[in-house]
């Protein structure tokens, strides 16, 4: 069995280079495996859809497996600092 889902993760208001995060879902259950990316037509109040597209470009996304109902993402940018509020998309199996 498989889940997706989305999350919004933080990157606070001082800008930084990396941030980690963990995703709460219940689905996640039992899964061993996990990918988080960025939709480059996802918005939130504090980045735009073409920061979205951005960040899928610049930033490294790595999950750890699923632990019971939570995972971590880790994103680490490949060129300059990030604020404010991204919307994550993950899949998991």
């Amino acid at each position: 069995m498989s889940t997706q889902g989305t999350a919004t993760v933080d990157f606070g208001a001082t800008p930084v280079g990396s941030g980690s995060f963990v995703v709460t879902d219940a689905t996640l259950s039992g899964l061993t495996y996990a990918e988080a990316f960025f939709m480059g037509s996802d918005t939130h109040a504090d980045n735009n859809a073409a920061m979205h597209k951005q960040a899928g470009a610049l930033m490294r996304l790595t999950c750890d497996a699923p632990s019971g109902s939570n995972m971590t993402v880790t994103a680490e940018s490949l060129f300059g600092l990030v604020t404010g509020n991204f919307v994550l998309r993950y899949v998991a199996n």
